[in-house]
């Protein structure tokens, strides 16, 4: 009996054993889970510059982006320019308004242009005090000078010398959120058209695959751009001699009541100008039945005022309401829609329509969510703001005469047509609204923080030599006339 205990303990003493190690072991393999559970999951984004939601719906189509849930259609403001277009989605993140529309622009304090290539390539000016310093990368300005070479190879070398780069900057970061920007994409669908561009969107698609199998999947990812690009044949409107016929002369500052400052930057599908305020209505006027114009625009007042060869309207925001009346015929034609909804008692006693009802009705019309993209677009955005704003049919450009002697267009954006509008949003992680404005694109996924958000806190001026500010066009004037 006493032996029989003795190996009963013995039996029982290594079965316990035997028991204790296999829970240990489980125990290990929790706690290595938990681990792994907890480890940062890392945020890697890339803005892909000019890159249109039909554009990336058809790689879908064909098999690419994979590892992304359904895209949204990132709606960029009115002129859809990257300059507004990145300052408004890069605004929660810490990115300062743009001072101009594009790189160049024209100085209203100092009635002259800048930004030339000068500039862009001196004192670092092309990314500091700009939404460019919030990236982690971002080509140089001479780096993204070099597709205009010889497009469009080198235009398609420089977009694969930015993925490469890209590749390399987030494999040599620990930063748990890695922002990247690549704007060869938009060069490359402006002269290299949607096939070219396709085939770089593939090699980025390849890239992401790539970095995610190397970080064993701990990797959240999320792409956007900036607006779209329409790809179809493209004629050059002709301004100038509408602006000569009204008594107007395009010159590099405003010297008198005739003159015009027109920048000639890129090859795009809006124009802005400058002139003496009290020309305003007279150059809206002068350009607004122009073949290939879709609309001139010009605030007074706190109205924005819009004219076609269909009429003249005005447009009036009281808070998140917005009226539309046409003082002539119907030249954005909303009076129908205008109608209906007061039918339906969504306008107030003055006619004022909630801006929700006027985004949803418009938003899939040949100018999406039109009424606030008009009214933002001509009365506020930038600090230099434009006297007169011209948005082109689809299929007309204007830009520089320089670029036309050896690119052929093939795409364009600025207009307030859906193909130039519609950039996109996807996430390997997030469910996204099947729209998204410009400014709610960053909330939406998620509010990530971003290492270089106190970068641009500096608000880069006109004035290379006055402190750190912010201008408006008002304040810009008033001081000007004080001199």
């Amino acid at each position: 009996m006493k032996m029989f205990i003795q190996k009963f303990r013995t039996v029982g003493f290594f079965f316990l054993l035997a028991n204790f190690s296999g829970l240990q072991a489980q125990a290990q393999e929790l706690v290595r889970a938990k681990d792994v559970e907890s480890a940062a999951v890392r945020h890697l984004i890339i803005c892909v510059d000019g890159v249109a939601y039909s554009t990336i719906e058809k790689m879908r189509a064909e098999g690419r982006f994979k590892l992304f849930r359904q895209p949204a259609r990132m709606i960029a403001p009115f002129p859809s320019l990257t300059n507004l277009a990145l300052s408004e989605i890069l605004k929660p993140a810490g990115a300062s308004e743009a001072v101009g529309y594009e790189d160049n622009y024209f100085d209203v304090e100092h009635n002259k242009m800048r930004g030339d290539l000068l500039d862009r390539f001196r004192g670092g000016r092309f990314i500091k005090g700009t939404f460019r310093e919030l990236f982690d990368y971002h080509p140089s300005a001479i780096k993204s000078g070099l597709g205009y070479v010889a497009p469009p190879a080198s235009t398609y070398l420089e977009s694969l010398t930015d993925i490469l780069r890209l590749k390399q900057k987030f494999r040599a970061s620990s930063e748990p959120v890695f922002f990247a920007y690549t704007g060869a994409s938009d060069s490359l669908a402006h002269l290299g058209g949607e096939r070219l561009l396709k085939s770089f969107l593939i090699r980025l698609d390849e890239t992401i695959k790539d970095l995610v199998r190397e970080e064993g999947g701990r990797v959240e990812v999320t792409i956007f751009s900036d607006h779209g690009n329409d790809f179809e044949g493209y004629r050059r409107v002709s301004l100038k001699s509408a602006l000569r016929r009204a008594n107007f002369k395009l010159q590099s500052k405003v010297k008198d009541e005739r003159s015009v400052v027109l920048p000639q930057f890129g090859l795009v599908g809006c124009a802005v100008m400058w002139t003496k305020e009290s020309n305003e209505a007279r150059l809206a006027e002068a350009v607004s039945r122009v073949r290939g114009v879709d609309f001139a625009a010009y605030e007074k007042d706190k109205l924005v005022y819009v004219l076609n060869e269909k009429g003249a309207a005005t447009i009036e925001r009281r808070g998140e309401r917005f009226r539309y009346r046409a003082t002539q015929g119907d030249p954005l034609e909303l009076l129908p829609l205008a109608e209906t909804f007061k039918r339906q008692g969504k306008a107030d006693s003055v006619d004022f329509i909630a801006d929700e009802d006027w985004f949803a009705a418009t938003i899939e019309s040949a100018r999406p969510d039109v009424l606030r993209r008009v009214f933002e677009g001509v009365s506020e955005r930038v600090q230099q703001r434009a006297n007169v704003i011209v948005n082109f049919a689809d299929g007309y450009y204007t830009g520089s005469a320089s670029l036309d002697l050896f690119a052929f267009l093939q795409a364009t954006h600025g207009n307030l047509g859906a193909q130039q509008s519609f950039g996109f949003v996807m996430s390997s992680a997030l469910e996204l609204p099947t729209h998204l404005r410009a400014r709610d694109v960053w909330r939406a996924i998620g509010s990530p923080v971003l290492k270089n958000a106190g970068s641009t806190s500096k608000k880069r001026c006109v004035d290379d030599d006055a402190p750190d500010c912010v201008r408006t066009r008002t304040a810009v004037r008033l001081a000007a006339l004080s001199k």
